[in-house]
């Protein structure tokens, strides 16, 4: 199974996780079988997934990238 992770450009990374493990999207459960799948929904959900970014880094935030990983990895 593969999940969606936000990566993000911290100014101080030191006092942050620089990361963000996106599970959920409208309470189910945003997991993929195949990796295609997984960057299939980036693709199609990009400005939503910025957006839920902003709501944990804050307005001014950046993201680095967004990427498919193999659960458990």
């Amino acid at each position: 199974m593969y999940r969606i992770v936000i990566f993000m450009f911290l100014v101080n990374p030191s006092n942050d996780l620089d990361a963000l493990e996106v599970n959920y999207k409208n309470a189910k459960l945003l997991e993929f079988s195949k990796i295609e799948e997984c960057y299939k929904h980036i693709y199609n959900n990009l400005e939503e997934l910025k957006a839920f970014s902003k709501i944990h880094y804050g307005p001014n935030s950046a993201v680095k990238s967004i990427d498919c990983f193999k659960k458990g990895i």
